[in-house]
């Protein structure tokens, strides 16, 4: 009689006991994405017009500390919560039709505008001191990006740490040259 009414509760918890377990892999294990910025002055004499003061550019990392695998989609640049703009991390792919014609074409899939990052995997953007469209929005008569951001297929937002900073720099490199 006793075994019979300690049998379910010892089920019960080896239940609560895996479900616990099983848990906390899946917690353990998803994708983190850490996402930051530095901003580098190109100094080589095939890029730089001076080297007195040669032009900087934006270095921005992307690394999956998780085990899982993300797809990162898009960069985005913040203007505010309710206006940002957003470009594809790889340039459109090319297709050619029958007659062998170059065309750009646009399929949506990740795995054609996305970038796969799997287990300590590192992703590198660049953004260059004359990209303007990376700088100031287009849409918004020119209005200046606040910070930027990488979106992932399933539309996560990582903030990139240190791009305030960076977008500034470049500005006043900007303001610097065309001043002078």
């Amino acid at each position: 009689m006793i075994l019979e009414n300690s049998v379910p509760w010892l089920a019960l918890l080896i239940s609560a006991i895996s479900l616990l377990v099983s848990t906390y892999a899946i917690y353990r294990d998803k994708s983190r994405v850490k996402v930051f910025c530095r901003v580098v002055y190109d100094d080589s004499k095939d890029q730089s017009e001076s080297l007195d003061n040669p032009p900087p550019f934006i270095r921005i990392y992307a690394v999956n500390t998780g085990k899982r695998a993300v797809f990162l989609s898009n960069l985005c640049g913040y203007i505010s919560r309710k206006s940002s703009t957003s470009w594809f991390l790889k340039d459109e792919p090319v297709a050619f039709d029958e007659n062998g014609v170059p065309s750009v074409f646009a399929s949506g899939y990740a795995h054609t505008s996305g970038v796969r990052l799997g287990d300590g995997e590192v992703y590198e953007y660049r953004i260059k001191h004359n990209d303007f469209t990376k700088l100031y929005d287009i849409h918004t008569d020119g209005t200046q990006f606040k910070k930027y951001f990488i979106k992932d297929v399933v539309g996560n937002k990582y903030f990139v740490k240190g791009s305030r900073q960076g977008i500034e720099e470049l500005v006043k490199y900007k303001e610097r040259n065309i001043s002078s």
